[in-house]
């Protein structure tokens, strides 16, 4: 793909980076110019200092040929702009948003002749933030957040001292909400469970939950056997 990024902060040149690094092409506009000078010396693609709301510097980045348009800048009214005109030079661009203040989401999110300009839209505030939050409340397993659906997958550690150890998935009663996705042993070996899988005696397994009953798939999935059965 060919990607155009509006802004370098640190979201913008780690997706750019992250882009690069998986074989797609990258521009970035950037107003800044000594970060726009830094920047030609960090990626491989080009780096246009500029204003990515004027339209002829989104020409200049070819935005015509882009296959997606990014406006990951900290400033909300700048990346509704910018997105709105990459939409218009070309309709077929995928245009991602970043919105900071939360307060500028819920507007926007109201605002429903907008939504045809935006593609994707995302607050790394907000989900950085919920996601600190939640390790604060229940620390100690990694999780892949889905603000938007009100869901999570979560990955739980197996060893020789769960009470799942060795057991058939049918025989965990997960929630109605809660679905194993997949389980890995001691070695590392992807199995892709039904209800005959039994779980490994180390290793992990992975779960998509609905937030809600998070808890409770953490309550029976890290429990431990009684010392004497250990």
């Amino acid at each position: 793909m060919f990607v155009v990024i509006m802004g370098a902060g640190r979201v913008g040149f780690l997706v750019a980076k992250m882009l690069e690094e998986d074989g797609h092409d990258v521009t970035i506009i950037e107003m800044d110019k000594a970060r726009a000078k830094e920047l030609s010396l960090l990626i491989n693609g080009l780096v246009i200092e500029g204003d990515a709301t004027d339209p002829k510097t989104l020409e200049e980045a070819n935005i015509k040929q882009a296959d997606a348009f990014a406006a990951l800048t900290g400033k909300d009214d700048a990346n509704l702009l910018a997105c709105i005109l990459a939409k218009h030079l070309n309709p077929k661009v995928k245009t991602s948003l970043r919105l900071g203040n939360p307060k500028n989401r819920r507007i926007f999110e109201e605002v429903t002749d907008l939504k045809r300009y935006f593609d994707f839209v995302i607050s790394p505030e907000e989900i950085a933030a919920e996601y600190i939050s939640r390790n604060i409340v229940t620390p100690g397993f990694d999780r892949v957040l889905f603000p938007k659906e009100g869901a999570e997958i979560v990955r739980f550690t197996i060893d020789e001292n769960s009470e799942i150890a060795g057991k058939y998935v049918r025989d965990l009663k997960l929630p109605r909400d809660a679905l194993m996705i997949a389980v890995y042993d001691e070695k590392g070996n992807l199995i892709i469970p039904s209800g005959d899988t039994k779980l490994p005696e180390r290793g992990q397994v992975i779960v998509f939950a609905k937030n809600s009953i998070l808890d409770s798939v953490k309550g029976l999935l890290e429990r431990r056997r009684p010392d004497n059965e250990s």
